[in-house]
């Protein structure tokens, strides 16, 4: 993807957030998670979450569409932080045997539950958003994925 159409993209997503009013709430634009606390998570997870996703972090924090959480990094020592946390997520997940290794879950939904597929990393360091209840590809990439949310539900 060319520099000038990744800069659209984002730019496009964050007026979608800004005109979703209260049906988004996520931290203010800029208030973001630390690099730190990312590459902290990335370490801990054993690969790289997606670039997309990784903006959003870092510009976003975290937060809720229409009150279903998208699993963020609580910048909280990964051992004891509980909730949406994907680290805390992914290890509870595996643990539990609640889904295989290469699904990481992002978001669960009340109408679905959403996942990024590990198996299908591109070039750019972008990860599909797949549907659980029907196991077909929701977006081609995070932000798309959090596009549709908005659009769909809001």
């Amino acid at each position: 993807m060319e520099k000038r159409e990744k800069m659209n993209k984002y730019k496009e997503i964050k007026k979608l957030i800004t005109a979703a009013g209260e049906s988004v709430e996520f931290a203010e634009f800029g208030d973001g998670v630390s690099d730190e606390w990312i590459v902290n998570a990335e370490d801990r997870l054993g690969f790289n979450l997606p670039n997309s996703y990784k903006w959003w972090l870092s510009n976003y924090s975290g937060g809720e569409i229409c009150g279903a959480e998208i699993f963020s990094i609580y910048e909280q020592d990964f051992d004891t932080v509980i909730g949406g946390d994907i680290v805390y997520m992914y290890e509870l997940n595996r643990k539990n045997n609640n889904f295989s290794d290469e699904k990481v879950i992002i978001c669960e939904a009340d109408d679905d539950v959403f996942y990024f597929d590990l198996t299908m990393v591109s070039q750019e360091n972008e990860l599909p958003v797949f549907s659980l209840k029907n196991n077909e590809k929701y977006a081609e990439d995070f932000i798309e994925f959090l596009k549709r949310r908005i659009t769909e539900i809001t």
